[in-house]
């Protein structure tokens, strides 16, 4: 066998890009950028523990697309879960996604076209600098590539095997971000345009549909059976949607805000239920947000015409928009990232018109691939890593753009001006697409993204204790934006996941003078102090914090757990009271306020609260342990009994509750 010139060329591609990305490990494996994950990567590490600890999630249906979590526990489970295993790998699939662009370059049109594309990927730096994180992007991005090599085997020759894989492929993909499954609507297009029979078509759309059904239904089955709820995949998609919606972001997805925030519930479920006042399944939650999510797209055009177009506006734009990393910050940072020199704004510039350039099913397949993805992110969010799986198309429509100028310029007779008129229209529209599309256009405040940066190197500080580099992020972002209140009050929260509670209280102190009005600021210095243990002092600040908003239920909550720490028993049930009255569809407060009244002895008050709880909140572990905890003190065993039976029997308990569930059966003689 004698390698082709194409063949060794697109070798010296591979090598430098194995070269690249070793540098670029080198340059950061020792930098907490690269060691700590952080918040998707975060959720992802941790979900990946548990796997390969045996918790399967009992109780809860998915949450997040579950592929990449299993895949990393797969990894997890062989290589560990100390090393960079799984960002090697991520690397090995950015090298496999090269490969793969030229083989589907030479498909679609040429080997030039192939060999082009694969070095025009290759000098992307946004896959390589995204495979450094647990994240799923890079495994989306080479199951898109499967997914158009197999839709170009099942054009060629269609069979019911080859579109039951495509239908497989596309299942697969969509368990780990479940936008994917619109090709299962868009692709059996293309057996339209090749003019096959209509029975032809719907068998063939048919065995496609059964495909992603083989792929989706185990973990479908696992959300009913496992998560006791009937979940296609995940339940996150409402509130998602209810996101992409809030006209507010302009277009961006977590935004950085100037005000300090509440801890969140990224569910929205404890919120709603509290709401409603009744527990709801994790299906229900994402139906309501479904909901009102088309309610406010429907509603209000006037919001979402202009809303709808800026996030247009930012899928194609050069700018890449930052989202728990920010690429285009540590592109100038990294050396090794500085050699990836092609932007996204010349992908985009070259590519859409070379869509055009292409002939006859080149051109129906990556318009179908490339549009589809993105009216499938259209009602979410056009963060950079999200649009990263359509990187790989643009290069092979940009390459055939490439090539089909040189083309023209050397085959048009006649002089000069005959080749620039050949040219013209081609050149014409890839200039004004990258004129449109220009980064500057839509880049966000530097120092804002450098403030948000930083003290996302603060929060990495703080997962590891490190003090000392917590400290110097902090100061990076109050350097950047000087003098607003979020900075030291995300500090003071680094500070105190360190355990340096009294070094986090002048920080909050800081927060509050800068924004005295600020409730949240309040708060979180009574629980500062209420873990110091100056427990009349946190008392003082949750006084302070329900003053500043008479509505608010939280302060009360906590000023009766500290109260009762304090003994005050009276007060405390005054305080958890309050806290009911001003949000008394929240599961929790009920069941304290229960709990509070037993230990004051009203212990028929409390038994007629609990029980009221256990019928709105059938589910919560507490409502039933504490109404058993008051029978068992009322002498009624068999009802205290009955009681902790049904609190044992819920799914998803957790060892602690788990504990005190068992020496309670102890006490009744179990």
């Amino acid at each position: 066998y004698r390698p082709s010139r194409s063949h060794i060329a697109l070798g010296v591609i591979v090598v430098l890009s194995v070269l690249l990305r070793w540098f670029y490990y080198l340059e950061i494996r020792d930098s907490h950028l690269f060691q700590i994950p952080l918040l998707d990567s975060h959720d992802y590490h941790h979900w990946a523990l548990a796997l390969t600890s045996g918790d399967w999630g009992w109780g809860k249906p998915y949450w997040m697309g579950p592929l990449y979590p299993h895949l990393l526990a797969l990894v997890y489970a062989v290589f560990g879960a100390d090393g960079p295993a799984m960002q090697l790998l991520q690397w090995a699939a950015n090298l496999l996604s090269i490969v793969l662009v030229y083989g589907l370059g030479t498909r679609l049109a040429s080997r030039s076209v192939g060999l082009l594309a694969a070095a025009l990927f290759a000098l992307y730096g946004a896959p390589v600098f995204y495979a450094g994180f647990l994240l799923l992007a890079t495994v989306l991005t080479v199951l898109y590539l499967a997914i158009v090599w197999q839709l170009l085997r099942a054009l060629d020759r269609p069979s019911i095997r080859r579109w039951l894989i495509l239908g497989l492929l596309i299942g697969l993909a969509g368990l780990a971000r479940g936008n994917v499954l619109l090709l299962l609507l868009l692709t059996p297009l293309l057996l339209w345009r090749e003019g096959l029979p209509r029975a032809r078509r719907a068998r063939l759309t048919a065995a496609l549909i059964a495909g992603a059904i083989l792929a989706v239904a185990p973990v479908t089955l696992r959300n009913i059976v496992i998560g006791g709820d009937t979940v296609l995949i995940t339940s996150n998609s409402g509130i998602n949607l209810l996101i992409g919606q809030q006209a507010q972001y302009r277009g961006i997805f977590g935004p950085v805000e100037k005000l300090p925030q509440l801890e969140f519930d990224p569910s929205g479920e404890m919120k709603l239920e509290s709401e409603l006042g009744r527990e709801l399944k994790p299906s229900t939650v994402s139906r309501i947000f479904t909901g009102r999510a088309l309610r406010r797209f429907f509603t209000r055009p006037g919001e979402m015409i202009p809303h709808y177009a800026r996030k247009a506006y930012r899928f194609w734009n050069g700018y890449e928009l930052p989202q728990i990393v920010a690429y285009d910050y540590w592109r100038h940072e990294l050396r090794a990232l500085r050699a990836f020199i092609l932007p996204y704004w010349l992908l985009v510039a070259l590519g859409l018109p070379g869509l055009w350039l292409l002939r006859g099913r080149s051109r129906a397949v990556l318009i179908v691939l490339i549009g589809g993805y993105f009216l499938s992110l259209w009602p979410f969010f056009p963060t950079a890593r999200y649009r990263l799986p359509i990187a790989p198309l643009l290069a092979i429509a940009a390459a055939a753009f490439c090539l089909e100028v040189y083309r023209r310029l050397r085959e048009t007779s006649g002089g000069r001006a005959s080749r620039l008129r050949a040219v013209a229209l081609p050149l014409g529209a890839a200039l004004a697409l990258g004129l449109a599309f220009w980064p500057r256009w839509a880049v966000l405040d530097p120092e804002l993204v450098i403030w948000e940066v930083h003290l996302h190197q603060a929060s990495r500080a703080s997962e590891v204790g490190d003090r000392t580099a917590v400290v110097t992020a902090a100061r990076t972002a109050e350097a950047a934006l000087p003098g607003i209140a979020e900075t030291p009050y995300r500090l003071a929260g680094y500070l105190e996941r360190c355990g340096e509670y009294a070094a986090a209280l002048p920080a909050l102190e800081l927060a509050d003078r800068r924004q005295a009005d600020n409730r949240l600021i309040a708060y979180r210095i009574g629980r500062n102090l209420e873990r110091q243990g100056r427990l009349r002092e946190a008392v003082a600040a949750f006084e302070r914090a329900a003053a500043l908003d008479t509505n608010w239920a939280q302060p009360h909550f906590a000023r009766a757990l500290v109260l009762r720490q304090r003994q005050d028993l009276p007060a405390a049930v005054a305080a958890m009271a309050e806290a009911v009255r001003l949000e008394p569809g929240r599961a929790q407060f009920r069941g304290n306020l229960g709990s509070l009244l037993a230990e004051a002895g009203d212990l028929d008050t409390a038994r007629r609260i609990l029980l009221l709880l256990t019928v709105d909140y059938p589910d919560y572990v507490n409502g039933w342990f504490n109404l058993a905890l008051v029978e068992y003190t009322a002498g009624r065993r068999e009802a205290a009994r009955r009681a902790l039976d049904r609190a044992a029997a819920l799914p998803g308990v957790s060892p602690a509750a788990r504990t005190n569930i068992d020496h309670l059966y102890m006490l009744l003689g179990n």
